[in-house]
């Protein structure tokens, strides 16, 4: 009975440490599975977190890309559309860029996950999908800036030819200019006209008219006459000659109908109204009237 007593005294202290001991260790395996659950959890967050971004860039890459394609199938590139197009295709080899990064977090945790024995094979080919998504737009990028390429070559070409047709069309307003001012000029010369109005005696003392004939001694316009002393005018605008002479004679030759010589109440030539210019310079473009 003593000997039990004993016994029993030595071993409680023992047993006490003993439980003491499981339920520290059991303490510490709770807390290491605290730690490996929330491990999992972390990864599996950070998982799909980084599925809603890539799933976000795909989105905004296929808007772009479609912005894109619309502007290079329209035909018309505009320097400013060129630029913005370069921007979006900046900005999508950054998304691309983005996603890869993403792509290879995702094969770190899916590696994690693995290690962990938890089964990934969904998650195994969905990064598979996004890789082969990944490289199709890679492709698409590259296509879509061959075309763009190609585009500004045709649009710098295009550059060109208006440039030789602008300088060809501005040769040919040159020329056009220099044509109308050359026709001016000729037809100002051809509208240049002149008449004169003296006494007779002066007139032929300038050797501007002199009498022919033997009876009545008619005054003719000398061929060889000098114009230094007629008055230049233009035979489109002008219309009468102011005269104002008793006895008036109309040397040069017109045709009948063109002119017309007003008196006043005295019996004195006033002027000369020319009625018809074109048919009035018809014959000559030199006008002489004498009197006496």
């Amino acid at each position: 009975m003593k000997k039990s007593l004993f016994l029993l005294v030595f071993l409680l202290p023992l047993v006490a440490c003993v439980s003491k001991k499981s339920a520290t260790q059991l303490q510490d395996d709770r807390d290491s599975l605290a730690m490996v659950v929330a491990a999992k959890d972390s990864i599996i967050g950070d998982v799909f977190s980084s599925l809603n971004d890539i799933a976000e860039n795909l989105s905004v890459i296929k808007t772009r890309e479609n912005l894109i394609s619309t502007k290079v199938d329209g035909g018309e590139i505009r320097k400013e559309a060129t630029v913005q197009i370069s921007q979006d295709i900046a900005q999508i080899d950054q998304l691309l860029q983005t996603n890869r990064q993403t792509i290879a977090r995702l094969e770190q945790s899916a590696a994690q996950l693995r290690k962990a024995n938890i089964k990934i094979a969904g998650l195994e080919k969905l990064i598979k999908q996004l890789e082969g998504q990944v490289e199709t737009q890679d492709r698409e990028i590259a296509s879509l800036r061959k075309t763009l390429a190609q585009r500004n070559i045709e649009i710098a070409d295009l550059h060109t030819k208006v440039e030789a047709y602008g300088s060809a069309v501005n040769e040919l307003a040159a020329d056009k200019n220099k044509l109308e001012g050359e026709v001016k000029t000729t037809t100002d010369l051809l509208n240049v006209a002149y008449y004169i109005i003296g006494a007779e005696k002066d007139l032929i003392a300038k050797e501007i008219v002199y009498k022919s004939g033997f009876i009545g001694r008619t005054l003719k316009i000398n061929e060889n006459r000098s114009l230094d002393s007629f008055i230049q005018v233009d035979a489109r605008t002008f219309d009468e000659v102011i005269i104002g002479k008793k006895k008036a004679t109309l040397v040069s030759s017109h045709p009948e109908g063109s002119y017309e010589f007003v008196m006043n109440g005295d019996n004195i030539y006033s002027s000369l109204i020319i009625k018809d210019k074109n048919k009035f310079w018809e014959y000559s473009k030199v006008l002489v009237i004498s009197y006496k």
